[in-house]
């Protein structure tokens, strides 16, 4: 097993993201495109009466939805205290918060429940070697895996690196508020290749809005 990423003590900028998710929930479902899609898909590779974990789950809103869809409890860990307070809000808002449970933690590090369902919506770019990150959420996952990342292949992959590029940049310019924090476009074809090692199958793999790659597995 690789060694595990201490990204927790980092000093970042996920709080001050959190104000912008949580409007974009207000009126119901999730703060992003492409996680409604995720959501769909996961409906489609089977939510009924199974548990979820959500690593890098943000304000919770994708972890909830999958309770609306079937799933019977849904357990988040996110790097952002703010985001777990609004994850918590958010699940009693919509009548849900005694099936769910949301944490303070880096998923490369903590100890992660086992669950039916693992999910890594938009978290793996944050990582810069994502593979303490994937060796614990796939040995949490049961029957399902799941994640969303840039685009790695062909004139997408290049694009994305090319804009990641600059983004580190420009964070590196802002230290005092983005600290170490970067982006990474990781080799999507090696992580799939390290998802079927685990005896996965993927069974729904799309592009959405041009960037971001979408996969799930099932077994």
């Amino acid at each position: 097993m690789s060694e595990p990423e201490d990204r927790a003590g980092e000093p970042c900028c996920f709080d001050d993201w959190v104000d912008s998710w949580d409007r974009k929930t207000r009126d119901g479902g999730t703060a992003a495109h492409v996680t409604a899609t995720l959501a769909d898909e996961l409906e489609r590779a089977g939510l009924a009466d199974r548990t979820v974990l959500d690593v890098g789950c943000g304000i919770g809103d994708l972890a909830i939805e999958t309770l609306t869809r079937g799933a019977a409890s849904a357990t988040g860990f996110d790097l952002s205290p703010k985001a777990i307070e609004h994850a918590r809000r958010l699940a009693v808002s919509r009548g849900v918060a005694d099936r769910t449970r949301f944490e303070v933690g880096d998923g490369s590090i903590v100890e992660l429940p086992s669950a039916d369902v693992v999910i890594l919506n938009r978290v793996v770019c944050c990582y810069p070697n994502a593979d303490g990150l994937l060796d614990r959420t796939l040995h949490a996952a049961g029957s399902v895996f799941a994640f969303t990342a840039p685009a790695s292949d062909g004139a997408t992959g290049f694009v994305n690196r090319l804009v990641t590029g600059w983004s580190n940049i420009w964070y590196s310019m802002r230290r005092k508020k983005f600290g170490d924090f970067r982006t990474f476009v990781h080799d999507l074809d090696a992580i799939d290749e390290r998802v079927r090692r685990e005896g996965f199958r993927r069974v729904a793999h799309e592009r959405r809005r041009v960037v971001w790659d979408l996969a799930v597995y099932a077994r």
